[in-house]
């Protein structure tokens, strides 16, 4: 082999040698962390208050006061019971929206005559009253639940010792999406 040649190849491994084992190349880096914080998550509930009760309020002649026990007193042709309880509805969290669905729990079918239409009311909202309300986020709101039992006037013996069982009704919170 040429000297120049052998010159060249020693020069090229001195080279490789300062750059690789020498450690003498680098490139600049850096890196740099942010604290988030921690994350707290919202909250939906439903929670009964006060006493649910039965009253007569029937459109004409209501006879013994207008209480109602259902274990003792007989709904009749042209009467209105109403069944009302209250709840506290309470919805928080960014984008929360939520509902409150009453389902008046009938079992069975209903006799000749008799109707049922539950609805709910939200103090403090403009939108009230259906079988669905909204709930705003926030502060916890008063829901008050109300289930009518009307019976029509019918003739004969119809619908007579017949029950109208409601016992499965039920009041719930979901959220929905807006």
């Amino acid at each position: 082999m040429n000297r120049n040649t052998k010159g060249a190849l020693a020069a090229g491994a001195a080279v490789v040698v300062l750059l690789g084992g020498a450690g003498s190349f680098a490139l600049w880096s850096d890196n740099a962390s942010s604290t988030p914080g921690n994350l707290t998550t919202g909250q939906l509930k439903l929670t009964a208050v006060g006493t649910p009760s039965w009253k007569d309020v029937s459109a004409n002649g209501i006879i013994g006061g207008t209480t109602v026990n259902p274990a003792t007193d007989f709904l009749v042709p042209q009467d209105t019971w109403e069944y009302t309880a209250s709840y506290t509805a309470l919805a928080t969290g960014k984008n929360m929206k939520a509902q409150v669905t009453v389902n008046p729990g009938t079992a069975g079918t209903l006799p000749t005559g008799v109707t049922i239409t539950p609805t709910a009311t939200v103090a403090g909202n403009a939108a009230t009253g259906g079988t669905a309300v909204d709930i705003a986020p926030g502060a916890a709101r008063t829901v008050e639940v109300k289930v009518t039992v009307a019976f029509a006037d019918v003739t004969g013996q119809t619908s007579q010792n017949s029950a109208v069982n409601v016992s499965n009704m039920s009041v719930s919170l979901n959220q929905v999406r807006p």
